[in-house]
């Protein structure tokens, strides 16, 4: 039986110095047939040479700098599989992602969403961090509620939309309260099947302030939705 199609979208910015890493584990997967989308937002650094040093593993296409959200969109717009997943130029994906997600809407038709746990890791330039979160559950693996853990039938996109450009941080935290709310199909693994990456240029660690003004803001909206519905 032909297996359907996984398009791993990673949206990308300025993320040449562990775009390799990132590529080689979606390569890495024990699902097979996935095609692999770089969507690049106007990168300065190396990104573009090293995406195109593995070849026609890859497909990359570049936009100008519009932001974490539209650069999906962007990859969103250029996949083809039945199935999408998103992982970020500077994360990880355990090789087995994938395959258990796939088992997981093979044996519960109507699923539409699947997410898995993740956990942090850090570089050892920042072991001094590292020893500080060494007992916080974001070490260990908590629920990954984000869009590296995701795994999504192409169909919910069109029924929900896409992600909402006007956030920069939060954009896959409205998009999952949007698919809430709309009653389709979410399952949580118990697996940590997603690693991200701690580094100095982490945006949510250079922005916080907007991070959290943005968070207030779509809570508002979700709020605002139901509202509207009871009436």
């Amino acid at each position: 039986m032909e297996q359907p199609l996984i398009s791993c979208i990673i949206p990308t910015f300025n993320s040449g110095k562990y775009l390799a890493a990132t590529l080689k584990s979606i390569l890495a997967q024990t699902y097979r047939p996935i095609e692999i989308i770089v969507a690049d937002d106007g990168s300065s650094d190396d990104t573009k040479s090293v995406a195109e040093a593995f070849g026609d593993a890859i497909q990359f296409h570049r936009q100008e700098t519009k932001g974490p959200a539209a650069t999906r969109n962007f990859g969103l717009s250029r996949a083809k599989g039945e199935f999408v997943a998103f992982l970020d130029g500077d994360d990880l994906w355990h090789e087995e992602k994938l395959t258990r997600q796939m088992n997981r809407f093979r044996e519960n038709p109507d699923l539409d969403i699947s997410v898995t746990h993740a956990k942090l890791f850090w570089p050892e330039s920042l072991a001094g961090e590292k020893a500080q979160y060494a007992d916080h559950p974001r070490a260990k693996g908590i629920p990954g509620y984000a869009t590296t853990t995701l795994l999504a039938r192409r169909s919910v996109f069109d029924e929900i939309g896409i992600f909402d450009t006007q956030f920069w941080f939060g954009d896959a935290t409205d998009w999952f309260m949007r698919a809430n709310e709309s009653g389709l199909t979410m399952e949580l693994l118990p697996d940590v099947l997603t690693y991200h990456r701690m580094h100095e240029s982490n945006l949510t660690r250079r922005r916080k302030e907007d991070s959290r003004e943005e968070f207030l803001k779509i809570v508002k909206q979700s709020l605002d939705r139901r509202r509207k519905k009871v009436d």
